[in-house]
């Protein structure tokens, strides 16, 4: 599978960019990568969750 990179736009106020950057200076992440890893565990988290739902009691 070829990865396409896109360009998003995340409105936050000033004072949660700076904690978002200090928290990427500190950890030594990158802040896209970051966020991306973040979005997938989320995803999977509902997906599972879903599924524990589904499931015949």
């Amino acid at each position: 599978m070829s990865e396409k990179m896109i360009e998003l736009e995340v409105k936050v106020t000033m004072d949660e960019m700076k904690k978002i950057g200090e928290f990427c200076r500190q950890e030594g992440v990158n802040f896209s990568e970051w966020m991306r890893r973040l979005a997938l565990r989320e995803i999977e988290r509902r997906n599972q969750e879903k599924k524990e739902e589904e499931k015949p009691a």
